[in-house]
């Protein structure tokens, strides 16, 4: 299984996200229920390493149908704004 990219991050605010791309080695969503971004942090500084792609190192989300023994068996992902939340746009129920 390989690692599941970030196909595209639309959190402008995010210090990982730059021109839409994920520069975090690996991001980790969600909690048992929730399907955010628990890497998302908001800074003015930018960070990550700037010549990857951020891929997902961990899926806490038990009800989505991706989840496979806590990663995150989709071919890529997005990332966006639900609300005020950060969250994984690919989420699907299980």
């Amino acid at each position: 299984m390989e690692m599941a990219k970030i196909l595209e991050c639309g959190v402008e605010e995010c210090a990982y996200n730059m021109d839409h791309d994920c520069h975090a080695m690996a991001i980790t969503v969600g909690g048992t229920i929730d399907h955010k971004c628990d890497t998302f942090c908001q800074s003015s500084l930018k960070g990550g390493v700037a010549d990857i792609s951020g891929t997902v190192g961990a899926c806490k989300v038990s009800t989505c149908a991706y989840n496979m023994n806590l990663e995150c068996a989709a071919p890529g992902i997005k990332v966006g704004h639900v609300g005020e939340e950060v969250d994984c746009l690919t989420f699907t129920m299980d």
